[in-house]
């Protein structure tokens, strides 16, 4: 059974003050809460689904062609026309040019070479690819 309390007139005064703060503060939080949810189903309404976008389907992308130097491109023909030994990286002056057709993935670096210990260059898919249209465009 529920026992009330007996309550005298400060504490009551004191009680009546705390209930009116509560309610005050919850009726602030509810009021700010309120135009927060508004807003955001506001933003949402404007927004295109997403299977509108889904749909279209886009253009198939060429691939970027490369651009070489001459030299680049003369580099490339004899690392080519090297095949399967490679070619041997042992001149200092051709290493930056190597290195850059290295970094268009148009060669790829093989294994030392354990008498020189310079690397060997290959020509990659790539690379064969870019001599076959440049040889067919010149």
């Amino acid at each position: 059974m529920a026992v009330k309390k007996a309550t005298t007139k400060t504490s009551s005064a004191s009680a009546s003050k705390q209930a009116a703060t509560k309610k005050t503060t919850t009726k602030k939080a509810g009021t700010s809460k309120a135009p927060a949810v508004k807003a955001a189903t506001a933003s949402k309404a404007g927004t295109p689904k997403a299977s509108a976008s889904a749909t279209k389907k886009a253009a198939p992308k060429k691939a970027a062609t490369v651009k070489l130097t001459d030299r680049q491109l003369d580099l490339l023909k004899t690392v080519h026309g090297t095949r399967e030994q490679g070619y041997p990286a042992d001149k200092k002056a051709e290493t930056k040019t190597l290195d850059a057709l290295a970094g268009k993935k148009l060669i790829k670096r093989g294994a030392k070479d354990k008498a020189s210990g310079h690397p060997r260059y290959l020509v990659s898919k790539a690379g064969a690819k870019h001599l076959t249209s440049s040889s067919t465009s010149a």
